[in-house]
């Protein structure tokens, strides 16, 4: 399934994540086995951060969010109660792929053992770098610039 929406500003595209994360919340992981993985794929500038503030808002994170570009990623632990119900998720994991020069080089940092855990809800900026280390099933959602502020987000779903 493939859905595109158009956003207007970074505030929307916030309001859009928000209800995407809302929607995933509801869905838990697609495997037993598996963690629920986001790839968020853009140019520099297209949106991909800036959804995944929405994305932390969504899920009542109160650490800001920033892309770990250097760090390349980052942990949340989430609220074990949201809105008195048991959140499925216990980690959101975010991955910033920009300045991996290799996809294998991720493998180093445990990115196996972390997709291999289902309570995992992992969003991975520049996720075409490491596509060929992607669970077959994931969430893919591609940016494009159509404007200063303006987007477009195209999200498939297996």
């Amino acid at each position: 399934m493939k859905v595109k929406v158009i956003s207007e500003s970074p505030k929307e595209t916030q309001q859009i994540a928000r209800f995407f994360t809302e929607a995933i919340a509801e869905l838990g992981s697609f495997s037993k086995n598996q963690a629920l993985v986001v790839s968020l794929e853009g140019s520099l500038g297209s949106g991909k951060t800036e959804f995944l503030k929405g994305v932390a808002k969504g899920l009542e994170l109160q650490e800001k969010i920033f892309s770990p570009t250097f760090l390349i990623m980052k942990s949340f632990p989430l609220s074990s109660k949201k809105a008195g119900e048991e959140q499925f998720f216990k980690t959101l994991w975010h991955l910033d792929c920009y300045r991996l020069k290799e996809a294998e080089g991720i493998k180093d940092l445990g990115f196996i053992e972390i997709v291999n855990n289902p309570q995992n809800l992992i969003f991975i900026e520049w996720g075409d770098k490491i596509k060929k280390l992607l669970p077959k099933k994931h969430i893919r959602i591609r940016f494009e610039t159509i404007g200063k502020s303006t987007r477009a987000l195209e999200i498939q779903i297996p």
